[in-house]
């Protein structure tokens, strides 16, 4: 990504976790979704004017440096923040529902604390009621939570995702609705239907030999779909993607394009069982700053693709698309504390193995610290490989 759209991605994201801090306190900025974030670089795209940025403190995230980041009242991140904050709070009645139903071990701490929870991330979601409003949040709650009482009386694959794929068709709508472009409307909501359904399977792909391992539930096993099957839709549905993207009125979309489209694209790459960079890129001498294709699906080995990078460690001790919480905490517990300028370490926010930062007298030099790599600058075929 060239260092102008990463400063704009960077912007977005930081908007939002600014507006959930502001709004809602601290502990909201946990339930910082970067789905959320490509919801605020959408509605961005659409708009004849771009987004107001504000000047935001200093942030260990940031290597403890300023930055402009777009305003907390833009319409965008608005958006974002109640989308995160719905989703977070879907996910945690959930949990409650999967052991209510039968669908997850019974853990009487967990099912009270994540109860609580849902409770309250319900309460901030609600709070901006213009946009609580556009996305009906208590429906989407329910859609949401319900998930699991689907999830035990059905064996069809299309009913199992429809919750996802419905809930992300109404967030798509909504962008166009706040963005006031209403002709992009219906292609958003077809859009963000089969972005759903392909996140969902993607998760069903992952998860898949944890789940077996673990005994719970999986909807590829639960609706005897094959996994080849499962990545030949999120084919389909990749394609289907940049077909509608195609229809949409757009002011400045390169940004989105990159976050959407070759995101979507990269994401999907990653879960077919082999990935071969081109010529051109393999003779560059550039190495890939992506994760493996995949994790090792049960009765296989685990083996780094062809590109993988000599000297990282394989396989990396976490799963490819984690939530943020997943990827802050470590990565504030290598900056903050001190590994990552004394040791080797994982980015836990890029997913790229990083050398110590402190090789010489010039112990406070973290400016690598967040670099994702422009492992794609030397490589004009656009297709190979992505640093999302």
């Amino acid at each position: 990504m060239p260092d102008e759209l990463l400063a704009q991605w960077r912007a977005h994201l930081c908007g939002l976790c600014l507006s959930l801090r502001d709004n809602h306190g601290h502990a909201s900025r946990l339930t910082t979704n970067t789905d959320a974030v490509m919801l605020s670089i959408l509605v961005a795209a659409q708009r004849d004017t771009p987004p107001s940025s504000t000047r935001a403190g200093r942030c260990p995230l940031r290597g403890m440096r300023t930055a402009e980041v777009v305003a907390v009242d833009e319409p965008g991140v608005r958006l974002a923040t109640g989308v995160s904050l719905t989703l977070a709070a879907g996910k945690a009645a959930d949990v409650v529902e999967e052991q209510r139903c039968g669908l997850a071990p019974v853990s009487r701490t967990r099912r009270m604390v994540a109860g609580g929870v849902s409770g309250a991330l319900r309460t901030r979601a609600v709070d901006d009621a213009d946009v609580a409003r556009l996305l009906d949040v208590d429906s989407m709650l329910a859609q949401l939570s319900g998930q699991a009482t689907v999830e035990s009386r059905s064996r069809d694959l299309d009913e199992l995702t429809r919750a996802s794929s419905e809930a992300a068709s109404r967030v798509f709508a909504a962008t166009a609705d706040i963005a006031c472009v209403p002709g992009n409307r219906e292609h958003l909501a077809a859009m963000g239907a089969d972005f759903g359904r392909l996140a969902h399977l993607i998760d069903a792909i992952d998860d898949l030999a944890d789940d077996r391992e673990r005994g719970t539930f999986n909807p590829l096993d639960a609706s005897d779909t094959t996994v080849d099957d499962a990545r030949a839709e999120c084919r389909l549905l990749a394609r289907a993607i940049a077909r509608r993207y195609g229809a949409l009125r757009l002011v400045d979309d390169r940004l989105l394009r990159v976050v959407l489209l070759d995101g979507v694209r990269h994401a999907v790459r990653r879960r077919m069982p082999h990935r071969v960079a081109c010529a051109q890129h393999r003779s560059s001498g550039v190495g890939s700053s992506s994760l493996p294709a995949q994790q090792a699906l049960p009765d296989q080995q685990p083996s780094p693709p062809s590109d993988y990078p000599e000297n990282w460690p394989f396989p990396p001790p976490f799963r490819p698309n984690r939530p943020f919480h997943e990827r802050v905490l470590p990565f504030m517990g290598n900056t903050c504390c001190g590994p990552a300028c004394f040791a080797n370490h994982w980015n836990h926010c890029s997913d790229t193995w990083k050398p110590a930062l402190c090789e010489c007298d010039d112990c406070c030099d973290c400016d690598e610290c967040c670099d994702c790599g422009d492992c794609c600058d030397s490589c004009d075929c656009g297709d190979c490989c992505s640093c999302n």
